[in-house]
């Protein structure tokens, strides 16, 4: 069930225009264990292990091969397998059984990992040199992140204000290792920055920091992690 805005069908009730206030059931998809909400779209996983999307369609978002919104659940193409979904401002990523990601929709920052072919993808290209995945957060700043079996992670796409944490400000077309991060078991991408619960109970970040959300009691930017203080 879903609720809220709806000007682009993403409550998948059939309807498009004006708002929820109140859940209304989404049409056309049962047995979901997984959920994920973008800018305008609105994606489900089923037991099945496939993807169904529905919503605002511009950058192919919703996988099923066309630019045209869906006010009900599509079925994105040629996924299966699937274990995890994110959804960003107009791109959707998968993670796999195989611990391989897949991601489709908007590409202007190459946020879909697959190289340097910026543009769009109506269907699900395979993130390049990326396996042991564990879990996917895509961001609204055109940035990707998994984490990894190893209690590392990799972040790819734009880097303006170092949300990679790769130690420089170079976007990237493929996955980048997050530098001296360690023991990470949850990983959370936000509009300009991106935070990583440890082992230890602690949490880091990086990324923007011109309003303190990276926690570390300042407002400087920082393109490598750093402790969140009191957490």
């Amino acid at each position: 069930m879903c609720w809220g805005y709806n000007d682009a069908g993403q409550l998948g009730n059939s309807t498009s225009g004006g708002y929820s206030s109140v859940p209304v059931a989404v049409e056309g998809v049962s047995g979901v264990t997984a959920i994920a909400a973008g800018g305008d779209h609105t994606c489900a996983l089923p037991t099945t292990g496939t993807v169904m999307c529905w919503g605002y369609n511009d950058a192919g978002q919703l996988g099923n091969g066309t630019f045209t919104d869906s006010l009900v659940p599509v079925a994105v193409k040629g996924l299966s397998g699937v274990t995890a979904i994110a959804a960003g401002y107009e791109d959707t990523c998968a993670l796999l059984t195989t611990g391989t990601v897949k991601c489709l929709g908007l590409n202007g920052y190459c946020q879909l990992g697959n190289g340097p072919s910026p543009g769009t993808s109506r269907v699900p290209v395979t993130v390049k040199g990326l396996s042991g995945a564990t879990a996917i957060t895509v961001g609204d700043g055109d940035t990707t992140c998994a984490r990894l079996s190893t209690g590392t992670a990799k972040c790819w796409g734009y880097n303006a204000n170092g949300l990679l944490g790769t130690g420089t400000f170079a976007n990237s077309s493929v996955p980048l290792a997050i530098k001296g991060l360690s023991g990470a078991t949850a990983i959370a991408t936000g509009d300009d920055s991106t935070c990583a619960r440890l082992s230890t109970g602690t949490v880091k970040c990086w990324g923007l920091n011109s309003q303190g959300q990276l926690g570390n009691g300042t407002t400087t930017d920082s393109h490598v992690p750093v402790a969140v203080t009191g957490l």
